[in-house]
């Protein structure tokens, strides 16, 4: 119980703190460094979020409860696509605005 209760609700928080610190590193105005550091926690936490998710798949598997793995597996596949491109436009809109500070001081 405890473990699909992770499988469930991991993701979501990690996936919610990836763009959350995908969207500090957009919005920071003049730390670089902290910027920096907070793009590559936006993808260490959206590649943990991804990494739990196959690990419920597993699980699912594991347990031999088809019909769960059956009726998530698109959904996850979904959310995964959705999760991963929204981290990745928000660290490139980062890094494209930094590169332009960057380039006009």
């Amino acid at each position: 119980m405890l473990i699909s209760t992770l499988a469930t609700a991991a993701p979501l928080i990690l996936g919610l703190a990836a763009w959350g610190l995908g969207l500090a590193a957009l919005l920071m105005s003049r730390k670089q460094d902290a910027a920096q550091r907070c793009g590559m926690g936006s993808f260490a936490c959206c590649a943990a979020s991804l990494c739990t998710v196959v690990f419920g798949l597993a699980h699912c598997a594991d347990i031999e409860d088809i019909s769960a793995f059956l009726d998530t597996a698109n959904a996850f596949w979904l959310c995964s696509g959705v999760l991963l491109a929204g981290t990745l436009v928000l660290n490139v809109l980062a890094l494209i605005r930094h590169a332009q500070k960057r380039a006009v001081v």
